[in-house]
């Protein structure tokens, strides 16, 4: 079931609602990464992209895993072969400093 709105408050209003949620038959996908003991991973890049048919596959979306490891995408599109894939611990990191003006 899902529900969709757009809501902009004013300067120190509450606002409050009633959601009526709609019947939604499109797929999602819920996931959780584990190193090799079995512990989450936090952090790790998920890149989900769709099979592209006639050039590269577009990405579908990206998100990084919270802190139990947990990565979720929906809504989906149904009978489309999907492509996931996590990297954790393999990037350079590095902070990108701005130069003083």
């Amino acid at each position: 079931m899902y529900s969709s709105f757009f809501v902009r408050p004013s300067a120190g209003e509450q606002v409050e609602t009633t959601v009526s949620l709609h019947t939604d038959t499109r797929p999602a996908l819920l996931g959780t990464a584990v190193n090799a003991d079995g512990k989450p991973i936090a952090g790790a890049l998920v890149v989900l992209t769709a099979s592209g048919k006639t050039g590269p596959d577009p990405i579908a979306g990206v998100v990084y895993t919270d802190e139990m490891g947990r990565f979720a995408f929906g809504p989906l599109e149904a009978g489309v072969l999907y492509q996931v894939s996590i990297y954790a611990d393999s990037m350079l990191h590095r902070v990108l400093e701005q130069p003083e003006a």
